[in-house]
Formats: structure tokens, sequence, C-alpha cells
């Protein structure tokens, strides 16, 4: 694990703030994407109870494309927090400078 007074340590919370940052961007991509939903909607003349007529409108398909951009980004910053935390493939069990006595 990191030991928190060392770079790693301010890395990871660094990463931990990221990691938040990037799910509340996620979220506002969310409601984003819902209201280009509904302009698309209210251009083709339907509505969710029609089926998914509205998936073939490009501006809502470019909409919901984007989600995949923010999804890869909380994916990888994850990754990152659970390497810099210990236990994830490549990462250190222990922080070097907590095992040496060092900050």
């Amino acid at each position: 694990m990191a030991c928190g007074g060392c770079e790693l340590g301010r890395g990871r919370r660094h990463l931990e703030r990221a990691a938040g940052e990037l799910e509340q961007a996620r979220l506002s991509w969310g409601v984003w994407a819902d209201g280009v939903r509904a302009l698309a909607e209210r251009r083709l003349g339907v509505s969710a109870a029609d089926g998914f007529a509205v998936l073939e409108d490009p501006e809502y398909a470019r909409a919901l494309r984007l989600g995949a951009w923010f999804d890869d980004a909380i994916e990888a910053a994850r990754a990152a927090l659970e390497a810099a935390g210990g236990g994830g493939a490549g990462s250190f069990p222990v922080c070097p400078f907590a095992a040496a006595g060092q900050q």
C-alpha cells in the first residue's frame, strides 16, 4: 500500500480526486445525452414508448458513442488507483519508502 506520506501517496490522492471528478463528468454527460435524445425524439416525432427508432438519429448516436470515452477514462483511473494502492498487477505490495522507514 502507498504509505501516504511519499509522492506515491500524493499521487494516489490526486487519482482519487480525478476518479471522482471523472464519475461526475460521466453523470453530466448522461444528462446531456438524455437531452440530445429528447431533441431527437421531437425531431423524429417518436417517443421512448415507440421503441428504438431514436437510435437511428445520427446526433444521438454520436452522443452515445461519446459516453464510451467517459467509461474508458473512469476505468483507467480505477486501474491506476488499484496499482498505486497495492493489490493490482505490477503494484508495490508495500511502499518501498515505508518499508525502508523513510518518507
